[in-house]
């Protein structure tokens, strides 16, 4: 039998698509896993599609879509997005799916890089492998509000790199970028001679925070050099999923490519579908307004029931997801709790790793759904431990000392001077500050950090305006817990209270699961600050507060 495609094994399978499925082959499962409107569709819009099939309208269109739908369109963008546009710029696609993977497929080349965010929708990646591209992650990190951080785009970008992906309102996230962020992003994109492919599938969705489209701010006459595709879709707003009708706005002069591409891959989307959408795009817009306002409400719902359990979430400027923290629970590996969790409690909801490595340890929940049957999925969420951050006191040292040791050899082989070092707690509390983290309930120490005292220094390394600290343990058994994140969250804090303009860290080299926990909270990499020869190789850390 001939072989596949070398690349089609590169494909990463859908963590989203695995838990549906499961929950499918079970029976009273609250499904909150995938992005699915449960609102009813708009009777005008129905009755169009049925009258199209009735009337056996179901002839081929043209490739970029029937007139009516694509002036349709060009009239909705102006007014709601602020795009002034024209309909041979304007490509009716199987929906936003294959709307993406056309625009995709326009842009990359075999090899070429695309950065698309994390946690991020997972076609973004998918469409990469499948057209022999690299998808290069850009981290959303929660300390940020999962806001792009431009000091860190400019790292990744490379002489490969051909197209930025940007997604607002986000899914998974439901964070919204204001249009100072929008425009950086821009203006990097210009910066570095890069493509920008925007996913506005959410835009009517927003609360509190107004949708900015990328193509508003690259309209002809702002400066603008038309490197922006917008992707847009029916299948939120008009609670059409399965109808699969999508559009991709491109930048002038792309007519005679997308004929021919779209003859390609689909032809044409089919005519009832299309003529279900002209009804939606140009009768009443009270189903939206209506969907929005069901949206919000469950959200606001979710939200609180949230906090009253204390269980960590991104509070959603939009869309119709809540990116929620289990951390407590998922033990490092979200994907097996989350099934874990269907087979147990019968609730589906998405493994935030399928949408990226940022999104270890976070779910996301789908509000568009029964408000009953959103509480109760969050309502058998395990709640998180009560922790608290505290000094150490005197009778805790030689448990701390056995504990430190212990996790560190967890990681790799220490000895000699260092391993005394590691085990010195009484040393380190007589000099500086150990501070511990404790199970209220149990009274369990969890892990441990070593800061230096207000106004001093903790080593020779450092400078004035930095907060260094060293020595931050976790107990083995309480890994997967963030308790890591926990404390590096406490020693910025105590950065900030400070006064402090920098915090650093130095840590072994072959500390690997600490350096993964400082780089995803947005450290960089120091190599200036390595110790000087015979001295304990180390891995220095910096970040700018």
């Amino acid at each position: 039998m001939p072989r596949l495609a070398l690349h089609t094994e590169s494909v990463p399978p859908s963590g989203i698509r695995r838990i549906f499925e499961l929950a499918q082959s079970l029976d009273d499962v609250i499904s909150l896993v995938i992005g699915e409107p449960d609102v009813p569709v708009d009777p005008a819009t129905l009755d169009a599609g049925s009258r199209a099939w009735l009337a056996d309208d179901t002839d081929y269109t043209p490739n970029g879509g029937i007139p009516e739908l694509r002036e349709a369109i060009v009239r909705t963008v102006a007014e709601h997005n602020g795009i002034l546009t024209d309909p041979e710029r304007v490509w009716v696609t199987n929906g936003a799916t294959q709307g993406l993977h056309l625009a995709m497929g326009l842009l990359l080349d075999p090899g070429d890089e695309v950065l698309v965010p994390d946690p991020g929708y997972t076609t973004f990646t998918m469409n990469a492998h499948l057209l022999s591209a690299t998808a290069v992650p850009y981290p959303l990190r929660p300390e940020n509000a999962f806001v792009p951080d431009l000091v860190e785009l400019e790292r990744l970008v490379t002489d490969r790199t051909r197209v930025i992906i940007v997604n607002s309102p986000s899914n998974p996230l439901g964070a919204v970028f204001d249009r100072p962020t929008m425009q950086g992003l821009l203006d990097f994109a210009r910066e570095h001679d890069l493509w920008v492919i925007s996913d506005e599938v959410y835009e009517r969705f927003t609360y509190g925070t107004p949708h900015v489209s990328m193509a508003s701010l690259a309209s002809p006459g702002v400066g603008d050099d038309d490197r922006v595709f917008t992707v847009f879709s029916a299948s939120k707003t008009y609670a059409l999923t399965g109808a699969r009708v999508g559009w991709l706005l491109t930048p002038p002069g792309f007519a005679p490519l997308l004929r021919s591409a779209q003859e390609a891959m689909i032809s044409c989307v089919n005519t009832p579908a299309q003529r279900a959408v002209v009804a939606a795009l140009t009768g009443p817009q009270q189903s939206v307004t209506d969907a929005g306002t069901h949206y919000r409400e469950n959200l606001a719902r979710a939200t609180e029931m949230l906090r009253e359990r204390g269980i960590r979430y991104l509070d959603p400027a939009g869309a119709f997801y809540l990116w929620v923290d289990v951390s407590h629970a998922s033990r490092g590996d979200v994907a097996e709790w989350a099934e874990r969790f269907l087979l147990e409690q019968r609730v589906a909801v998405a493994p935030g790793s399928a949408f990226g490595r940022m999104g270890e340890g976070w779910v996301r929940f789908c509000a568009a759904a029964s408000l009953d049957y959103l509480l109760e999925g969050i309502r058998r969420l395990p709640e998180p431990p009560r922790i608290e951050v505290r000094l150490i006191r005197p009778e805790e040292y030689e448990a701390v000392s056995r504990q430190r040791f212990a996790a560190y050899a967890h990681d790799y082989e220490i000895g000699g001077e260092y391993a005394d070092n590691v085990r010195a707690v009484e040393m380190h509390a007589t000099v500086a500050e150990v501070w511990v983290a404790v199970d209220v309930a149990t009274g369990d120490i969890l892990g441990s950090v070593t800061l230096p005292r207000a106004g001093e220094a903790l080593t020779e390394l450092g400078r004035a305006g930095e907060l260094e600290f060293r020595l931050l343990a976790v107990d083995p058994g309480a890994r997967g817990r963030g308790i890591g994140r926990l404390l590096t969250e406490f020693v910025l804090d105590t950065a900030r209270s400070r006064g402090a303009s920098r915090v650093v860290m130095n840590s072994g080299t072959d500390m690997v699961v600490a350096h993964r926990l400082y780089e995803s909270m947005g450290f960089a990499r120091m190599s200036e600050r390595e110790n000087p020869p015979g001295i304990e190789p180390t891995r220095a850390y910096g970040l700018d507060l």
